[in-house]
């Protein structure tokens, strides 16, 4: 629940004073945005500005190498992350005008090791993150690996022929899958005869040349120019390690400068009604009929009349995002080698400036602590006291301690509040304010941002029960063991690579357990003793750890 804020978040209220640009206060309407990456021994961000098929605005800010002091500039190389998927989109889409693919074909046509499921995935579920595959991060996570070391494609595709069930039926729900994409690469390669780093080389990076691109095949390999990235440690940065070779989701390195020739001949395709481009934007919907703004590596939404293609991408430190206005023909290109960098305040920021009053100027940062702080009935705060539920296995406690309200989240620290009326608190360490509702002999709800929590009476756990989880759970899937404890009335987790973590009892459902690590829910037999739990943790559900004997 804790939200850490960096200076990036206040770019919009700074916006406000910025008047509207001309091409001669372009320069410095911008650089009042990124301000915050000029001062000395910081990461940085590269900024690359398309308008009416013409780069208008190109600079970096910062520092690409903190060690040697490095500074980002046009040509400097980002991890693109994310971003990646349009490229594997056009590939699909190419591959589907020259009609060697269809759209509904079953991946299996294709990809005869992907496990059968008893469902059919089709290459359109792939495309728009409706397969119910799990997604490769939480997954290979939970097996084991840690974040700051290697993913291979490998790995990913070893992970897919082990998967013993989906997430969810294919088109029955929306889930951003990464696997899925690493799949359409494999696809790409099977139909095409060549591995999908030369495909996209011949048929995207020659073509435009785009010189200081390249699909990551070897992540030992050196890129001439690259970029290391930073993550914040209080006052300090520490180094990121990106070892990812994702063909497909990610592990598309470039430059703003090569971007902007992507851009620039994508937004021409799209005028020329080329089918190829006018398939990459189209989105789709789940079986309900359920509409998803998600098309081939592309998101698609029209706000306020104003239709943006976008895509941001995130890894390993590395921040990006391009997103295009077609209709108003600008784009706009950021790749940050800084991990807490905000793409899409930045962006939207950056936007305003072209588009003005067609795009809103988003939510403005809450901020009650200057605010001065009231006092309150005792009666009336021990109203409040208690628990609520934010989401599924999240919940939020608060007690009375010394006539003032204390606010602790599961698996978190407690923190201190300020009254700012008789139903408003704010919490400096969260930067945000709690409003409670339905008030009686207690609060029967809270709002926290745009989450409506209703109050909960916690089931009570008999701690000496907790001896009956105690043991060592394999996953078939994952071939990898958690083994369970009880130590000091805590249920604690126990894996070879990933070392200890607590699991708390869910504060509503028997047989659940909370971690940093994901949830599990418990399963016994006709004998009351427990035989197995399902794990689920972000992006991945359910899958099976059997109790060994």
């Amino acid at each position: 629940m804790k939200i850490y804020y960096y200076v990036l978040g206040l770019l919009l209220s700074s916006l406000s004073g910025i008047a509207q640009n001309t091409p001669d206060s372009l320069q410095t309407n911008i650089d009042s945005l990124f301000s915050a990456y000029t001062r000395p021994g910081s990461p940085g961000v590269a900024v690359l500005i398309v308008e009416k098929g013409k780069v208008v605005f190109e600079k970096g800010y910062g520092m690409a190498n903190l060690e040697y002091d490095i500074p980002v500039t046009p040509t400097t190389v980002f991890d693109i992350a994310s971003v990646s998927k349009q490229f594997t989109g056009f590939a699909i889409s190419t591959l589907i005008q020259e009609g060697k693919i269809s759209p509904d074909d079953d991946i299996h046509k294709y990809l005869p090791d992907v496990p059968q499921f008893g469902k059919t995935i089709t290459i359109r579920n792939l495309i728009h993150h409706t397969s119910g595959l799990r997604d490769w991060p939480a997954t290979l996570h939970t097996a084991g690996w840690r974040w700051d070391e290697g993913f291979r494609y490998e790995d990913i595709m070893r992970m897919v022929k082990q998967q013993r069930e989906l997430n969810f039926d294919p088109g029955s729900q929306y889930s951003y899958s990464n696997t899925g994409y690493n799949l359409l690469a494999a696809i790409v390669a099977k139909v095409s005869g060549k591995t999908f780093p030369e495909w996209i080389d011949e048929h995207i990076f020659k073509p435009l040349n785009m010189n200081s691109s390249q699909v990551c095949s070897d992540y030992s390999k050196v890129i001439r120019h690259l970029a290391s990235s930073y993550y914040p440690n209080g006052n300090e940065y520490n180094k990121s390690n990106d070892a990812l070779t994702a063909y497909g989701s990610s592990s598309i390195f470039t430059t703003i400068e090569d971007l902007s020739k992507w851009v620039i001949h994508f937004q021409q395709a799209l005028d020329e009604k080329d089918p190829v481009y006018l398939r990459m934007i189209e989105t789709d919907e789940l079986n309900n009929k359920q509409k998803i703004n998600y098309a081939y590596g592309l998101e698609v939404t029209n706000n306020n009349g104003v239709r943006n293609i976008s895509h941001d991408g995130g890894w390993a430190g590395f921040r990006t995002i391009v997103s295009n206005y077609p209709d108003q023909k600008v784009a706009i290109i950021l790749l940050s080698n800084y991990g807490d960098f905000d793409p899409y305040v930045s962006t939207n920021a950056i936007a305003r400036l072209f588009l003005r009053d067609k795009i809103a100027p988003g939510q403005k940062r809450e901020d009650l602590s200057s605010l001065p702080t009231v006092n309150v009935d005792t009666l009336l705060l021990k109203k409040y006291t208690g628990s609520y539920q934010l989401g599924v296995g999240w919940y939020v406690t608060f007690t009375l301690e010394n006539g003032h309200i204390m606010v602790q989240a599961n698996g978190e620290d407690k923190f201190a509040t300020d009254l700012k009326s008789d139903t408003v608190l704010w919490v400096p360490d969260y930067h945000s304010s709690v409003t409670f509702r339905d008030i009686k002999d207690k609060a029967g709800a809270l709002k926290y941002r745009n989450i409506i929590a209703k109050r909960v009476i916690p089931v009570k756990v008999d701690l000496s029960q907790l001896n009956q989880y105690a043991g060592t759970y394999y996953s078939e899937e994952l071939e990898t063991a958690y083994r369970l404890s009880v130590e000091n009335g805590k249920l604690v987790a126990h894996h070879m690579r990933l070392g200890d973590f607590n699991f708390e009892p869910d504060m509503v459902v028997t047989e659940r357990f909370s971690s940093s690590n994901g949830t599990i829910n418990f399963f016994k037999d006709e004998q009351n003793k427990v035989t197995s739990f399902r794990l689920s943790s972000g992006r991945i559900k359910n899958i099976l750890f059997n109790k060994q004997k």
